[in-house]
């Protein structure tokens, strides 16, 4: 398939310069698909994220604040299976969710003004849940493992964080995992 004179897929040299009358570059691809198709959309030019392809992924955001991949288009001469299989589903999703967030010292102040994650005294395991799945949150929506971020924070082993999650999720205050994603 020859590429569409219109669009320009490959990344220009000079990513700021201005296209020829008529030509559109990957970020106006990307406002124009969210624009018929809706949801965020974010795109790469040809090379930058698959090879021989240029991308396009439509992110919804999951209840814990998080983007995650929910529609994908892929330009290239031949997209093969092969071609499919080299798509880095995470890193594009980490990548939306970086650059969507909030500055780091607004994030770091929301999770320094969480309550400390550790049982208090006359805490019911309801309330501690509740706890788990407030500082669950608050690090999903800004880290691709929430999990090692908070054993990293609180000085705990990551099994003990899974089992607190698990709890939570058996009590419903947070959804279930996704299978072959790391909770």
């Amino acid at each position: 398939m020859p590429e569409n004179p219109k669009v320009q897929l490959d990344y220009p040299e000079d990513p700021f310069a201005e296209l020829p009358e008529g030509q559109v570059d990957v970020r106006r691809v990307s406002d124009a698909l969210g624009d018929l198709l809706g949801g965020e959309w974010g795109g790469w030019h040809r090379g930058r994220i698959v090879p021989d392809a240029a991308v396009w992924a439509r992110f919804s955001e999951e209840e814990t604040g998080r983007w995650v991949l929910s529609g994908l288009l892929l330009l290239g001469d031949a997209v093969k299976g092969e071609t499919l299989r080299k798509v880095p589903v995470s890193v594009m999703e980490n990548s939306h969710n970086l650059t969507q967030r909030q500055s780091d010292t607004e994030v770091m102040d929301a999770i320094a003004d969480l309550p400390p994650l550790r049982r208090e005294v006359g805490m019911t395991p309801e309330e501690f849940s509740q706890l788990v799945a407030r500082h669950y949150r608050a690090w999903a929506a800004v880290v691709p493992s929430p999990v090692a971020a908070i054993a990293a924070e609180w000085e705990v082993k990551p099994p003990t964080v899974h089992t607190w999650i698990r709890e939570a999720r058996l009590r419903g205050f947070l959804p279930p995992a996704r299978k072959g994603r790391p909770t």
